[in-house]
């Protein structure tokens, strides 16, 4: 932040600059929407998404208004006069008419006010209508800068003004209380933010770029990075110029670590339910106690292994965590074997047959299946090697003994401590756990132990002031799903956004879609950041719902793809810029030179 004797007074920078007013104030206006007169020094000049500015005066005081233009019209009373019509189709002009009696009108979106006190600008809610005949100038450089004097140290600036050269400040606090004295501010509440685009849009560079911002809260925050496609764990492509995000968090002062959950990470040894899951999606049950000629059947198999498991959790030596894996093995298909209760010797099968099978013929089949396996299990290297894949995923060491960490721990240093960021690849490992559901069961594991974790802080009269992100939300948080999985983590998710933000922690989904998102999280989001191609009719209505502004939709639809032009513009909504405080949307193009970020 500079000095105070090197701050520049706001007023005397504005008046001393000589460029040419774009337009003048005119008539109707309001308190938000603002009609301007386009120069006709000017009226050939791009207007479309300009930010400008003019300074009035209200009670007493100098106000700077600050918008964007969205969207101008062209009206000549001479053309619209149907006597002209004819003169028109002949002649094609009218003389000394077309062209020169032209009044080009432009509509200004008003997105920020500041009262203006020498060197210092602060925020400011105009009270009354403009008066017409005030000079409308291009926002530049060197103003924004001036404007932004006192917040230098807590701006980051994503991308330009949509169509100029004139670079865009956003704010990126952390979930917390403004501590005085650090050059970290605070929100004082949790933010949920979606980041929307089809692909191709930049959404996953303006996503990386706005974690860079908020790593600036070393001192306050953590974040988690949920990837399940690997991209953000390989640390490709997530920013221009071939830089890596690894390299700017740590520039930030944030300790970076990345793991893979299938490797790295060990679930929770009183999941057993999540075992039982696993066996069943990795083809497990199928080859050791199949076939099953319906899913009922093989859910009921998945079923009896759970309950062998949760007997076996009773003994406090039993631990999924560390255990010898083959002996496990050999266990249960004995006891899926013995007749341990007199029920059971009266069936003359294990609760565990009967549980899956009725009929007599089909539970010697499945005993046969057993005393096979057992008896040939040293040669049954597909059986073996499905199992084992499962009980690694809870092993606290890895095949070559080096230690694992917690799903506790991992939660732990996002909810509990500051200063760390995670990126946990939740990608399936080929040829094993494909699933997208398994994917789920992993996701609903963290969701839970954050949420519980965040709640006992809260209990203790603190918060947690961390950001959660989740990569490719779309599949975890649809509406359109009928696997009951991904139903559980989508209403664990949505009960999560409703409670976190009082304990301090946020969300962020990234995805490609918004029609899909369920419309509880919509509802819970603070923050938008909508890309380019959420133009079809139910895409597009979602957006409008948010917005609210016909305007600014008009000026969203017309973003050109970014695969022609290779700019990515956005509009962004919420309370994420010093220029967005009366709830208009910005439009911005981010950075394609990672050297314009900062």
């Amino acid at each position: 932040m500079p000095n105070e004797a090197d701050k520049k007074d706001i007023l005397t920078v504005i008046k001393a600059c000589n460029t040419s007013a774009l337009g003048i104030t005119s008539s109707p206006s309001t308190t938000i929407d603002i009609t301007i007169d386009i120069t006709d020094k000017n009226k050939r000049e791009r207007a479309l998404g300009q930010m400008v500015y003019f300074a009035v005066e209200e009670d007493g005081q100098n106000i700077l208004v600050i918008g964007q233009i969205m969207s101008i019209e062209t009206q000549n009373r001479w053309h619209e006069d149907p006597s002209f019509k004819g003169v028109i189709k002949r002649h094609e002009r009218l003389p000394h008419l077309s062209d020169v009696a032209d009044n080009r009108i432009a509509v200004i979106s008003v997105q920020a006010c500041y009262a203006l006190n020498g060197a210092s600008a602060e925020g400011y809610i105009l009270g009354t209508s403009p008066s017409t005949g005030e000079k409308v100038k291009k926002m530049d450089n060197e103003i924004m800068q001036v404007l932004m004097q006192d917040h230098v140290n807590y701006v980051t600036y994503l991308g330009k003004v949509y169509g100029t050269d004139v670079d865009l400040p956003f704010w990126l606090k952390h979930f917390g209380k403004t501590i005085e004295d650090t050059n970290e501010i605070g929100a004082g509440d949790a933010y949920h933010i979606g980041v929307f685009g089809k692909t191709g849009s930049g959404k996953t560079v303006t996503a990386a770029y706005v974690l860079i911002g908020y790593a600036k809260n070393k001192n306050n925050m953590s974040i988690l990075v949920l990837d399940p496609q690997g991209q953000f764990f390989l640390d490709q492509e997530l920013l221009p110029n071939g830089v890596k995000l690894e390299e700017k968090i740590k520039e930030k002062g944030m300790k970076y670590e990345k793991l893979k959950i299938l490797e790295d990470i060990y679930l929770p040894s009183d999941r057993y339910d999540i075992f039982s899951e696993l066996l069943i999606s990795n083809g497990f049950v199928d080859e050791a106690f199949g076939p099953f000629y319906t899913p009922e059947k093989r859910e009921l198999m998945g079923e009896s292994v759970k309950e062998y498991l949760e007997g076996r959790f009773e003994d406090p030596k039993f631990n999924l965590n560390n255990l010898d894996s083959m002996k496990l093995l050999n266990e249960m298909f004995n006891r899926f074997l013995n007749l341990k209760y007199p029920q059971e010797q009266k069936d003359n099968y294990s609760k565990y047959v009967t549980k899956v099978w009725a009929k007599k013929d089909q539970r010697d089949k499945l005993v046969e299946r057993i005393n096979h396996v057992l008896t040939n299990i040293n040669t049954l290297t597909t059986i073996v090697n499905k199992w084992q894949s499962v009980v690694q995923l809870f092993a606290s060491k890895k095949m070559d003994n080096s230690a694992k960490k917690s799903i506790d721990e991992i939660v732990s240093r996002i909810v509990k401590e500051k200063g760390n960021f995670i990126i946990l690849d939740i990608s399936p490992k080929q040829g094993e756990i494909e699933d997208e559901n398994v994917q789920a069961l992993f996701i609903n594991v963290l969701e839970n132990r954050i949420v519980k974790t965040g709640a006992i802080l809260y209990s203790k009269g603190q918060k947690s002031d961390c950001l959660i992100v989740m990569d490719e939300a779309h599949r975890f948080v649809t509406t359109n799903t009928i696997d009951e999985r991904i139903k559980d983590l989508k209403d664990s998710i949505i009960d999560a956004v409703r409670t976190t933000r009082k304990y301090g922690i946020g969300y962020m989904f990234i995805t490609q879609t918004i029609e899909s998102i369920d419309e509880e999280i919509l509802r819970q989001m603070r923050i938008f950041a909508f890309g380019y191609g959420l133009t079809s009719g139910q895409e597009l209505h979602k957006v409008s719902e948010i917005i609210n502004n016909p305007s600014a939709i008009q000026l969203y639809r017309s973003f050109i793809d970014p695969s022609s032009n290779h700019r990515f513009p956005f509009m962004v909504f919420g309370p994420i810029s010093p220029l967005s405080f009366t709830g208009s949307p910005l439009f911005l193009e981010v950075y394609t030179d990672f050297n314009k970020f900062k």
